[in-house]
């Protein structure tokens, strides 16, 4: 029979670990919540992503995220269609704060529907991020986004045997294949 000290220390160490993949989890949480939330035009859910004092540099905006984030849905706006991804995650976990780099790949077009074939432009790059834990929250104190390469790729017709696929046209939050998955509340309530 082990002692109860021993017993006691494993279930500290696992206690310990489970909460700092709870956290790690959380963290790759507001990264999904930022593509999410430029996906489908969803500004309340990009409250919950950038605090409004975040230090944001993406070359072409350099300022604080109350500022960044009309700026950004601006942009987005102006795609007909849009996909975001990020991937292949790093965290260091210091506590409430954590230095994060992925990977991120995004594409856009004007066009709302694949007819005519559209010119989908290509985004590749790095984000280089800290985030900060506030009120039982996280989210992005500091963003650099790192452009790699961009390019285009010209779409094919949905037509013929295609056609009958699922195609999304307009992603907004009217659409009626939105979904508000857990958001949460802002990270800095007005």
């Amino acid at each position: 029979m082990a002692d109860a000290g021993g017993l006691e220390a494993r279930l500290a160490r696992v206690e310990a670990e489970l909460a700092h993949h709870r956290e790690l989890l959380a963290i790759q949480d507001v990264l999904t919540r930022y593509s999410r939330a430029l996906d489908w035009l969803d500004a309340p859910m990009l409250d919950t992503v950038f605090y409004d004092d975040a230090d944001i540099d993406y070359g072409f905006f350099k300022g604080t995220g109350r500022d960044f984030k009309p700026v950004l849905m601006d942009v987005e706006r102006a795609a007909g269609r849009r996909w975001h991804f990020t991937a292949q995650v790093k965290i260091d976990l210091h506590g409430d704060t954590a230095d994060v780099e992925s990977y991120n790949f995004s594409v856009a077009t004007t066009q709302v529907t694949p007819v005519p074939p559209a010119d989908l432009g290509l985004f590749f790059g790095y984000y280089q991020d800290r985030l900060l834990k506030r009120g039982g929250k996280w989210g992005l104190i500091r963003r650099k986004h790192l452009l790699l390469a961009g390019s285009s790729l010209r779409e094919i017709a949905m037509d013929g045997p295609m056609a009958t696929l699922n195609q999304i046209g307009l992603a907004d939050t009217h659409h009626p294949e939105f979904r508000r998955l857990g958001g949460g509340a802002p990270l800095d309530p007005a």
